[in-house]
């Protein structure tokens, strides 16, 4: 009997040291960043890891769901650092869809997360509408998409009521983008692996893209050399300030300025465009728009004397719908006149 205690005694104590670790382990800590620059299939958040706990952290990342608080069972990055802030650009998302986040972190002993965040992708763009009291006429643009990949398949073109062309897109060509119209070759692209037009051989013009995915610079053709036309400066994810060059890209012959309201432009509408086109930008083939709503933009000659600046405003032009879409804008022009913009979406 007195041996049986001693064994049991002798099993307590050897029990007290697993008992204390087990204890005092303790996961990490870490707190999910907001949503940022959310379009209709990417978005950015991040998480900052405040304590690592009671082990190294191994990874750490943005776990997703379409339900609240996903773990890393569901879709997961794991490009975060083991210590301090990060951020990760979340891709592949579906549009009009809400989706929850958390950041985690991960050590031997388990995962720490963040608090549930919960946002919704844009919409895309289905139908473009545009109206203004100058020109006397309506016109609207209907675009249609891949399921899949979401890349613009056809685009169609109505003038007053009647169809003007058909567009349709071809990618079937490694690195290029070729359109037909009615049926007809029409227009060829070299295509970079982002989906940005790099080359029109059209007009020879050239697009330059910045790290982020805007367009920073384009480039024409002038006495047989390459010049510089239009640079794009960005700041905080929106295009602010658009110069354009004279023919021998030297002198700038027209700057514009553009002013944001609060609002994100969750659905991607493109408000600041460097190039000649209002309907060649929709779905991302110049780069990213803006990630906030256009308020006004001035726009002036550099080169005269006195500066007089033109404004266009369109801050207190916008009517949403039930999901936060913008689904009209009246552009207001410094000579009274209007510009009537009109959007419906594919969900």
């Amino acid at each position: 009997m007195k041996k049986q205690f001693l064994l049991l005694a002798l099993a307590a104590v050897l029990a007290i040291p697993f008992s204390c670790k087990k204890d005092s382990a303790t996961l990490p800590v870490i707190t999910t960043t907001v949503v940022s620059s959310i379009s209709p299939t990417s978005a950015i958040s991040g998480g900052t890891i405040t304590s690592a706990g009671s082990s190294a952290i191994t990874v750490s990342g943005i776990c997703l769901s379409k339900t609240a608080n996903p773990t890393i069972l569901d879709q997961k990055t794991s490009d975060g650092p083991l210590t301090g802030s990060f951020t990760t650009t979340i891709t592949g998302l579906t549009s009009g869809t809400t989706y929850h986040i958390r950041a985690y972190a991960t050590s031997a002993d388990g995962t720490g997360y963040g608090e549930d965040i919960t946002f919704s992708t844009g919409s895309q763009l289905k139908s473009v509408s545009f109206y203004a009291d100058w020109a006397g006429g309506t016109e609207k643009w209907d675009f249609s998409f891949n399921a899949t990949t979401n890349a613009v398949t056809q685009f169609v073109d109505y003038w007053e009521g009647s169809v003007d062309k058909t567009v349709t897109y071809d990618y079937s060509t490694s690195g290029a983008l070729n359109l037909k119209k009615d049926g007809a070759a029409w227009r060829k692209y070299d295509f970079n692996a982002k989906g940005q037009v790099t080359k029109d051989y059209d007009s020879g013009d050239e697009y330059e893209y910045n790290a982020d995915g805007f367009l920073s610079k384009t480039y024409e053709t002038w006495s047989g050399s390459k010049v510089i036309h239009n640079e794009m400066t960005i700041t905080n994810g929106n295009i602010t300030k658009i110069t354009t060059y004279d023919d021998a890209g030297t002198t700038a012959k027209k700057i514009k300025e553009f002013t944001y309201t609060s609002g994100d432009n969750v659905n991607g509408i493109h408000q600041a465009n460097a190039i000649d086109s209002d309907w060649k930008p929709v779905g991302g083939f110049y780069g990213k728009p803006s990630t906030k709503l256009v308020d006004y933009f001035e726009y002036w000659d550099p080169r005269s004397t006195p500066i007089s600046k033109s404004r266009s405003t369109l801050g207190s032009g916008y009517t949403f719908d039930s999901k936060n879409r913008p689904t009209k804008i009246v552009k207001s022009l410094t000579d009274g006149s209007t510009e009537t913009w009109s959007y419906t979406y594919a969900d």
